[in-house]
């Protein structure tokens, strides 16, 4: 196996938004030689990470031009004198534009591992100085081509164990959405939605848990607060984010994920959702063939809130053996082609066969 450079944003077990790194971590680093981990920032640095860990330093200040001269001079480093070594650049295309020459000059492979809808001109030069793009399937990245290798997700399934619904005929359907709370997440599709099925009948509550991170989030934030108060609209809760180790307590108490993310994206929540054994009512096409088997369909078209609307009265008139039935199938095809060991074991495959 190869010795490799991993490049990331952040190593925090608990962020909301990225502690699903460091399992990932630490599944590869049980597959190849070597791990040689580089993080832009490092919150909380696990002890049991076996790993060469390397900061760049902005947890303690240090600004970005600072941090682009210490991200080529670790780059040298870890690519110094060790061959076969290959580098894999985490969701940045810029990470990987800027090691790609040392890494070439080195005859390192590097990989690029994307999993979004955004097709920017950060990304399209990081596809071209890349060997190869891991992404997880087919439609979740935006273009096609020869270095396009879809490898599944990553998905932590030891965190996320299977646990069948259980919902009484007297109690609400409980929808969830997990997510920061940002414009394309369409949580306002979902609010609608909401609304208009339970003013036809529908005994459903939706809770909407994300944080807030940005300006434009915080703003999109006031705007659906004032959307749920202005509308009158029961049965919606908007809270914040809660740390990583929460979100499968928070997945288990409810009956169903509802993710209204704009075309192609395949956010990883909604992986981990079905691993738990929960339906998940998505609008990414990227999801097609997981839920194509649903006997109560699943999808629907991005801001379609009569769509979503009939989705949700349909899961609200299904019964708990019903439901539970949906999240048994969805679990086991995500437990079998989108667990963590599957993902590790791929990237650590590809690295190798293209390091030879």
């Amino acid at each position: 196996m190869p010795r490799v450079v991993f490049v990331t944003q952040l190593i925090d077990a608990d962020d909301p938004v990225l502690g699903f790194v460091v399992p990932q971590i630490r599944a590869l680093a049980e597959r190849v030689d070597h791990l040689t981990v580089i993080a832009n920032e490092v919150r909380e640095p696990p002890s049991d990470l076996a790993a060469e860990l390397v900061s760049l330093g902005k947890e303690r200040g240090r600004g970005r031009l600072r941090r682009g001269a210490d991200y080529e001079s670790a780059i040298v480093r870890s690519l110094r004198g060790h061959a076969p070594t290959a580098l894999v650049a985490h969701m940045c295309p810029s990470y990987l534009s800027l090691a790609a020459p040392i890494a070439r000059l080195r005859r390192a492979p590097t990989l690029l591992w994307f999993v979004h809808s955004a097709d920017t001109p950060s990304l399209r030069l990081a596809e071209r100085m890349a060997d190869a793009v891991i992404t997880a399937f087919p439609n979740s990245y935006p273009r096609r081509g020869g270095k396009i290798h879809p490898i599944g997700h990553a998905i932590d399934t030891d965190a996320f164990p299977y646990s069948p619904v259980e919902r009484s005929d007297a109690r609400p359907l409980r929808l969830i959405a997990v997510g920061r709370t940002s414009a394309y997440k369409g949580y306002d599709v979902m609010v609608r939605a909401v609304a208009a099925a339970r003013h036809r009948g529908a005994n459903v509550e939706l809770r909407i848990v994300g944080p807030s991170v940005t300006p434009s989030e915080h703003a999109h934030r006031a705007e659906l607060q004032r959307l749920i108060d202005t509308e009158r609209v029961g049965g919606v809760q908007l809270d914040d984010g809660v740390p990583r180790h929460a979100v499968p307590a928070l997945i288990r108490e409810s009956d169903v994920l509802v993710n209204a993310t704009e075309d192609r994206s395949a956010d990883k929540v909604v992986f981990e959702a079905m691993a738990i054994g929960r339906p998940a009512l998505v609008s990414s096409p990227a999801f097609g063939d997981l839920i194509a088997p649903s006997p109560v369909p699943l999808g629907f078209p991005y801001g379609d809130v009569e769509s979503l609307t009939s989705r949700i009265e349909a899961l609200a008139n299904a019964s708990s053996a019903e439901l539970t039935a949906i999240g048994d199938a969805l679990s086991r095809q995500v437990r079998a082609e989108h667990s963590l060991a599957h993902w590790a074991d791929r990237v650590a495959q590809l690295a190798d066969a293209l390091g030879r």
